[in-house]
């Protein structure tokens, strides 16, 4: 296995049980926030200790070959502008939906526009948190769908899916942005509208 720089922003549900995932399987995780004084951040410093670093976002990029940004939706443009000269070349997963906003659930025209060169995947945006901590549900190992740029970059997007403990289900390049947003549409249907609850994963069979 290949250890990975990976910078997490945001230390919510989704951010913080991925980063904790990734520590555990030995990569280099560091948090950026926009806050690293508040509440949150020294709880995750007090559990993660030595294992992995709070700082701010521009502190968190500088050597990051991953970046997860798993920031409120609302926030993901203003913060992909700001950072956009650390984010640009990086390999970087949208995990934040921005729901309500009237237009894609993702934030790929925003990459297009500000980090032309990043290789960009949609990932982790499917599946609430709690399925993420604990990957297989009776007995069986959660699919995960991704998508974005074939080649090297993709890879890796795979490894980090695989050490959460989720089998990679690769869709296409970044056109395919808006089908596994679908696809987070068909989970808010069944976990909330059918109300089956969170503890809702999707399984890929074939012969």
């Amino acid at each position: 296995m290949t250890a990975l720089h990976v910078a997490v922003l945001g230390t919510g549900n989704i951010g913080s049980t991925l980063g904790r995932k990734w520590v555990a399987a030995g990569h280099q995780v560091r948090f950026g926030v926009a806050n690293p004084a508040s509440d949150k951040a020294h709880a995750l410093q007090a559990q993660l200790g030595s294992a992995t670093t709070i700082g701010t976002v521009a502190e968190t990029l500088a050597d990051a070959d991953v970046v997860l940004m798993a920031i409120p939706g609302g926030a993901m443009e203003a913060t992909i502008e700001a950072n956009a000269a650390a984010l640009d070349g990086k390999i970087l997963i949208d995990v934040a939906n921005r729901l309500g906003s009237g237009g894609p659930a993702n934030s790929l025209a925003a990459f297009q526009e500000h980090t032309p060169h990043a290789h960009v995947y949609r990932a982790f945006n499917t599946l609430g948190w709690e399925n993420f901590a604990e990957p297989v549900i009776g007995g069986v190992q959660a699919d995960l769908f991704y998508a974005g740029p074939d080649g090297e970059p993709r890879a890796t997007v795979e490894q980090l899916i695989s050490d959460v403990g989720l089998r990679a289900m690769y869709v296409g390049g970044t056109d395919q942005f808006g089908l596994i947003d679908s696809v987070l549409a068909l989970w808010f249907q069944l976990a909330r509208g059918q109300n089956m609850g969170r503890r809702l994963a999707f399984k890929v069979l074939t012969p």
